[in-house]
This record gives structure tokens, C-alpha cells and sequence, in this order.
């Protein structure tokens, strides 16, 4: 199927991102309101509640702003894979999924093309959506002449991929049967098309993992 991209997917990626924004903004509106109604009894509390909210609303937005957006850093330059790292765990680490990313990878001076970081980061929290319950999610990467090898593997004992998720990252999946489930994972499709390559898929018992060429900017 032809990748498209059409309203209703703009619609479901702004729901995503407007979804996983609510807990921590209204968190600090409970944060405010504590401080109206109670003044000095409970302002130790509110502030840390506060304080914490926005750092993690910040880290929500920093994250979608590159996975959805430009994926430059402050500077305007693309973002290096170091960056991207901090990002993702900010994000997605810490949660009820695993995030492992491996130490050491030395590109040189080689840069990943801002479709390709994009993708990365979309496949990583496409990993952290479809594991049910907790699980883990380990990035690997193979630096090639032309591109980085991109590998994420999904794991957890029991667990069988879905069909309308692999319906969504092969790119099956009828766009007016997307939902916020499945949109991430019909996205990475979208950009892998972009980049003139499917993704590739290893199913296995208990396991997910999904490869992708990125290529260097």
C-alpha cells in the first residue's frame, strides 16, 4: 500500500501527544489549587508536585517536538544520537517498559539524517506501546557506509504481536481503522516508505523485532 499521510493521521498524532500531556499539566494545576485553598499547610507539597509535573510535561514536549516535528536540537543543528538518547529516556524511560540503549557507539563524525532520527524515535516508543504491561525494549545499532542499521527488539515472556498492529507496521492497516494504538506504528511505516525501504520484521515467541536502514545526513 502506498504511504499516505492524510488528516486523520494528523488528528490521532496530535491526540497522542495531547493524551500523554494531560497527566502531568493538570498535575500542576492540582499543584496550584493546593497552594490556593490550604497557603502554607501544604506549599512544600504543591511545589514538588508542581516542579515535578513540568519537568516531565517539558520532557513530553521536547520529545514529541523532535519525533513529531524537526528532530533539530536548540541550536538548530540535527540532532546527534546522544541527544536523541536523552530525549527518549526522558520521555519513555522510567515507565512500566525497559528502555536499554547501548554504550559506546562511535559514529565519528557521521550524523543521521533527520527522517532517520525521527524514525528511531518513533520505533522506540512504538515499542513501549504495543508490549502489554511491562517488558523491555533494547536498541542496537550496526554503522554502515551508506547508513546506521537500526535494530529494536521488543520482549516479554507470553507475548504475541497483535494484528492490527502488524497490520499498521506493514502498512495494511485501512487509514479510517487507525487509532491512537496503532497511528505510531503506521507512522514508522510512513517514514520508512519515505526512505525507500519497508521495515523489516523478526517475529519470534515472546519477541518483536523490528530493523531499519537510517541513512547519514
Amino acid at each position: 500500500m502506498p504511504a499516505t499521510l492524510d488528516l486523520r493521521i494528523l488528528e490521532l498524532l496530535s491526540a497522542r501527544m495531547c493524551h500523554d500531556l494531560i497527566s502531568p499539566v493538570s498535575a500542576v494545576g492540582n499543584g496550584v489549587e493546593l497552594i490556593t485553598e490550604f497557603d502554607d499547610q501544604m506549599q512544600g507539597e504543591a511545589l514538588a508536585l508542581i516542579g515535578e509535573s513540568a519537568r516531565s510535561a517539558s520532557q513530553i514536549l521536547q520529545f514529541y517536538r523532535a519525533a513529531f516535528g524537526s528532530a533539530r536540537s536548540a541550536d538548530g543543528g540535527l540532532l546527534g544520537l546522544a541527544e536523541t538518547k536523552q530525549r527518549i529516556l526522558g520521555c519513555l524511560g522510567g515507565g512500566r517498559v525497559e528502555i536499554v540503549w547501548p554504550d559506546g557507539i562511535d559514529l565519528g563524525e557521521r550524523i543521521v539524517s533527520r527522517i532517520g532520527i525521527k524514525l528511531l524515535m518513533n520505533m522506540v516508543m512504538l515499542g513501549t506501546d504495543i508490549l502489554p504491561g511491562t517488558g523491555c525494549v533494547s536498541v542496537s545499532f550496526d554503522p554502515g557506509e551508506l547508513a546506521l542499521h537500526a535494530m529494536i527488539h521488543m520482549e516479554k515472556d507470553g507475548f504475541i504481536t497483535a494484528d492490527e498492529d502488524r497490520a499498521a507496521i506493514t502498512g495494511v492497516l485501512p487509514i479510517e481503522e487507525l487509532t491512537p494504538r496503532t497511528i505510531v506504528g503506521y507512522y514508522c511505516h510512513i517514514m520508512a516508505s519515505s526512505l525507500g525501504q519497508p521495515l523489516e520484521m523478526i517475529e519470534q515467541p515472546s519477541s518483536l523485532t523490528l530493523g531499519v536502514m537510517l541513512p547519514w545526513a
